[in-house]
């Protein structure tokens, strides 16, 4: 069965009386790869020759990149017209403890709760209410058209506002 099988099987050692045979890595195996982390300078060779400008912004967005938290848990959703939302589970957050400020195109949300006094000893504590702050880099016209808090969800939509002199323009043809 072992011997001169024209159809081996890669799980399987070839022949049971080689003592390195079962060594052997089959066709499936595959070698971990060691991935080094991506720079900026991978993404974007050479920026310097081809890009005036760029790299404040490409640092700001690896600064935020480094930040990003995974407390609490957030949704991005791209909606069909010129809008944008951010769903962030915050139960436990009052409006007052949940601050959405906006700055030079960079969204910053934090949620401080308050000290709560409890009566008597918390035996087990599930509820992960802490402190956050998320932070989001803005595209250019990007504002923030509103945020709610309801059932425990912070929804920010955010609306793509280009001026009209920045839209594309259909020139006639004469």
């Amino acid at each position: 069965m072992y011997i001169n099988n024209p159809y081996p099987s890669p799980y399987e050692p070839n022949n049971p009386h080689d003592p390195w045979d079962k060594h052997k890595k089959s066709k499936w195996e595959v070698t971990p790869q060691i991935s080094k982390p991506v720079t900026i300078a991978d993404l974007f060779p050479r920026i310097d020759r081809w890009g005036i400008g760029y790299m404040p912004l490409l640092e700001d967005l690896m600064q935020i990149a480094k930040e990003k938290p995974s407390y609490p848990p957030y949704d991005i959703i791209d909606h069909k017209d010129e809008t944008t939302s951010i769903s962030i589970a915050v139960a436990g957050f009052a409006k007052k403890e949940v601050d959405v400020t906006v700055h030079e195109g960079t969204l910053k949300i934090e949620g401080k709760k308050a000290e709560k006094k409890e009566e008597g000893d918390v035996v087990y504590q599930g509820i992960a209410a802490r402190d956050f702050t998320l932070t989001f880099a803005l595209a250019e016209y990007y504002e923030v058209k509103s945020a709610t808090l309801a059932d425990g969800m912070l929804t920010v939509v955010l609306f793509k506002n280009v001026p009209e002199d920045k839209k594309p323009k259909v020139i006639d043809i004469k």
